[in-house]
């Protein structure tokens, strides 16, 4: 049994529930014959509640959709994490790591943190855990991936030169979140499409982002910031710099499927560009943006290798 029609039955025993409770889940599904159980559902529920508070909004139907998803990922990330790399030998960087969410969460040292995690009946070992397991997939990825990265020096300075020419004495920035999704085939491609339009009506684009995105940003709505129309493709820029603020784009062709946009809001900054740090952040965005293709690829052959069954 595929992955959503797992999740299926989680929403019918849990839709009628007021409370996300381990204990009212009556399923165990296996990845590899390696178990999840409710308790870890749960458990991801509480995480994910964690590190993004819009979840708090979100209905319990919609909450089970989604930590089910982010265990399954998680899950198939760790087994084919294991063929290549031993966990357990990276606690330096896990660490520094570990000190940047306790900050970006607004915690004001670790006991407050560590005071959190007991009374959420997490344990920060589960924590680390989590932290390694991306730090490993990344590796991979680039590792897989590093001598197919293409990326044209003298192409981007050229760009860039004449984008930064091309402007006054202001720039434009967007700010921009986006949903990324692999259609299953083509004849059930406009199908996709729709569904997932109805619920950005529904539950907003945000909520669909952290449902259907396979992009590395689905954890925060599909976030990606503000961005200078100089970072940008001129494909991109095309599409979206007459879009007014809150609107959406077509699904728009992407190595890794389809990509739809929302600009959030735009707005013109003084012009006060070194060239070099443009260059390099451009060269930085460039190689993160083909890499994040690659991984949302190679995701996909694994999982569809990968045995995911009910118990």
């Amino acid at each position: 049994m595929r992955v959503f029609n797992i999740i299926f039955f989680l929403l019918i025993s849990l839709i009628n529930s007021d409370k996300l409770y381990a204990e009212k889940v009556s399923i165990v599904y296996t990845v590899d014959n390696i178990p999840i159980t409710s308790v870890e559902i749960n458990n991801e529920i509480i995480y994910l509640k964690l590190i993004n508070k819009n979840l708090e909004e979100m209905d319990d139907k919609n909450l089970v959709v989604y930590a089910s998803k982010s265990i399954l990922r998680e899950r198939i990330k760790e087994l084919e994490i294991s063929k290549y790399f031993k966990f357990g030998f990276n606690d330096e960087m896990i660490f520094q790591n570990l000190e940047n969410l306790i900050s970006s969460l607004g915690f004001s040292n670790e006991d407050d943190f560590n005071k959190f995690l007991l009374n959420s009946n997490l344990s920060k070992e589960f924590i680390k855990k989590k932290i390694e397991i991306e730090l490993l997939w990344n590796r991979l990825i680039y590792e897989k991936y590093k001598n197919k990265l293409s990326i044209n020096n003298n192409k981007i300075k050229k760009n860039l030169k004449l984008k930064i020419d091309k402007e006054d004495n202001q720039i434009e920035e967007y700010k921009l979140s986006e949903i990324l999704f692999s259609p299953t085939s083509k004849s059930t491609e406009k199908d996709e499409i729709d569904k997932i339009r109805k619920s950005i009506n529904e539950v907003g684009f945000e909520n669909t982002a952290i449902i259907y995105s396979l992009s590395n940003t689905a954890g925060s709505g599909g976030e990606i910031g503000w961005l200078k129309k100089t970072q940008l493709s001129e494909n991109i820029i095309q599409i979206i710099q007459n879009l007014d603020i809150g609107e959406i784009t077509n699904p728009i062709d992407a190595p890794a499927g389809k990509l739809i946009l929302i600009l959030k809001d735009k707005r013109k900054v003084k012009k006060e560009i070194s060239f070099e740090k443009e260059f390099e952040k451009a060269i930085l965005f460039e190689r993160n943006k083909q890499l994040n293709q690659f991984s949302s690829i190679y995701f996909k052959k694994v999982e569809l290798n990968t045995k995911i069954n009910e118990r």
